[in-house]
């Protein structure tokens, strides 16, 4: 989940985007994996989903590896629309479960991230784009 105020706008980078919308500090926490908002389901269980769940999770969910076992982790807020930059502002902590601020962010700023860091299927989800 987001620990600091962001909004959704249209992106130039695609579809819609997580803006800030307050100033972030380099170093900041920005985004902390909190089960009462962030979902964790085995991918196993994707097939049990009507389809058209199945395609809101395969675009909005991203596949790690948590114990051996592939799980699809749905973020329940505006962090489910962060895009993918090969130059990310938001750094990813080694254990996955924090993003903090690689540079200082303004207010109006798009928030992102390097898919390939944690998602198992960045590759399918950008068509080999980085």
């Amino acid at each position: 989940m987001f620990v600091v105020r962001t909004s959704l706008h249209p992106s130039p980078i695609h579809g819609i985007g997580a803006f800030a919308e307050e100033p972030i500090r380099k170093g900041q926490l920005v985004w902390l994996f909190d089960p009462r908002l962030d979902l964790r389901i085995p991918a196993a269980d994707l097939p049990g989903f009507p389809l058209a769940a199945q395609e809101h999770l395969r675009r909005r969910a991203y596949f790690e590896d948590n114990a051996g076992s592939q799980v699809m982790i749905l973020c329940a807020d505006n962090s489910q629309f962060v895009n993918h930059s090969s130059t990310p502002n938001l750094l990813d902590s080694e254990d996955g479960q924090r993003e903090i601020a690689g540079c200082d962010i303004g207010v109006g700023e798009e928030l992102t991230c390097d898919y390939y860091l944690f998602d198992l299927e960045a590759g399918t989800k950008l068509g080999g784009n980085t």
